[in-house]
């Protein structure tokens, strides 16, 4: 089964699913999300403007473990932290989650040697969020553009330090 939506109809999505019974069943979700919607991802960009594109795909692997994977594309205008000038930032994001349900130890040695995250498979899985905190992991953390130049030093235009009178007494003794 795959959900499907356009630019249009994106509240006839669900907002959350059952991660086990998603997964299990192999279910994929096709969207796109307005920039704006996600508020922690908004608060950090120069302009919150425009659409997200994302697909969750839910799959079952030969053990049996449960997994989503989450991909997200689309435009971002973040602030170069050198000019603050408006970047423009391509988002092409991947990631595999491991979904471990609740109370089951979790495979941290696993998670370190394969490079997948693990959530908690809740009944209710919110999706927004999911892929709100991949993008936000995916972002630069100094972003900035590849040409620029850092600014010019300013002139430093305080008062002389009070201790530079006592450095002339110190030359005269």
């Amino acid at each position: 089964m795959v959900f499907q939506s356009d630019q249009q109809a994106d509240q006839a999505l669900p907002v959350s699913i059952d991660g086990i019974e998603f997964a299990r069943d192999g279910l994929r979700l096709a969207a796109s999300v307005e920039v704006s919607a996600l508020p922690r991802l908004a608060e950090d960009l120069a302009d919150s403007a425009g659409r997200l594109a994302y697909v969750v795909a839910g799959h079952r692997d030969g053990e049996g473990k449960c997994w989503l994977d989450i991909s997200v594309s689309g435009q971002l205008k973040l602030r170069c932290q050198r000019c603050l000038e408006m970047l423009s930032h391509p988002l092409d994001v991947t990631a595999r989650l491991l979904l471990v349900p609740p109370g089951e130890p979790w495979p941290e040695d696993e998670m370190a040697e394969d490079g997948f995250d693990a959530v908690v498979a809740e009944k209710d899985m919110a999706l927004l969020p999911l892929i709100e905190e991949e993008v936000l992991l995916a972002l630069p953390l100094v972003p900035r553009h590849p040409s620029c130049k850092p600014p010019a030093p300013m002139h430093d235009e305080r008062e002389p330090s009070p201790f530079a009178a006592l450095a002339q007494f110190k030359k005269g003794v």
